[in-house]
Formats: C-alpha cells, structure tokens, sequence
C-alpha cells in the first residue's frame, strides 16, 4: 500500500490542482521530486499535476473520508450488535449507516479499519467468500447484561 502524503504534500497538490503558478519554489520541489508534478509546457515554470499525483490526491481524499465515517459505522455497527455472539453481514451495517450517504466501499473500508482496531471481527463460516459475517470483537465495549423480569402479583411483567 502507498504511503500517505504528509500534510505539506496535501497542501501543495490541492493548490496545484486549482492554480500551479501560485506553488512556491519549495512546494514545487517537494512535488517534483515525489513525482507528483511534472513540466508540461515549453517554459520551466509550466507545471501540471502527474497521474501519480492525481491517485495520490484522490487516495488521500478517500481515506479522509473513510475517516469520518468511521465513527458512524462503529456506532451502527454496535447497535446491530447488541448481544455476545450476534452475528450481521456488511448489508446491514450499511442499510443502518445509509445507503444513499455513504457508498458500500466506505463502509466497507471504514469496518475493516475497525477490525484493525479489535472492535469487530469477520468470521468466514464457509469456503464462499460471500458469507462472511461481523461479530464483537475483543475491544468492542462490552454489552449490558439483558434485563432481568419480575413478576408482580397481578400477573404484571415490569423491567
């Protein structure tokens, strides 16, 4: 996996796409010697952003956005979860997160950085790769004990 760009490289690729004349001497060669601009004009000072420029740009972004929705995820996801031993696939997770405001990927992406974290797990349960289920994992916070019942004498059911 490519490494991630520091944050002056950030800086200095989101300004190269949007105007390269306004990138200073050190940006550019920061740039340059990553490989992320490169001269395009008959002028030295032409300069456009490269192809390894634009999927590192556009690998950053997806990994920001990843980040955000993360924590929406995780709180879903524990919510479907809600007792040891409760078993979900990917669909439900993103149905509860929404379809239409985060894509499958992300979700996807945002759960497997989760499982990085300890607080989900994947379980394979057969040889198809389309069974794969989510669990608790061991850094999940732990679940409450369900809610014992008491019986009153008017044949009430209270919590």
């Amino acid at each position: 996996m490519a490494k991630p760009l520091t944050d002056s490289q950030k800086r200095a690729l989101t300004q190269a796409e949007k105007n390269t004349t306004r990138l200073t001497r050190m940006q550019v060669f920061e740039l340059a010697t990553a490989g992320f601009i490169e001269v395009c004009g008959v002028r030295d000072s032409d300069f456009a952003v490269s192809k390894k420029g634009a999927r590192a740009l556009a690998r950053e972004n997806k990994r920001a956005r990843v980040a955000q929705v993360k924590d929406v995820v995780r709180d879903a996801a524990l919510a479907i979860l809600d007792t040891e031993g409760a078993l979900t696939k990917h669909r439900s997770i993103w149905v509860a997160v929404g379809r239409q405001e985060h894509s499958r990927d992300e979700v996807l992406d945002a759960m497997r950085e989760l499982r990085d974290d300890g607080v989900l797990e994947s379980v394979k349960l057969s040889g198809n790769n389309f069974q794969i289920f989510w669990r608790r994992g061991p850094e999940a916070p732990a679940v409450a004990p369900p809610a014992e019942f008491e019986v009153n004498d008017g044949d009430e059911v209270t919590e």
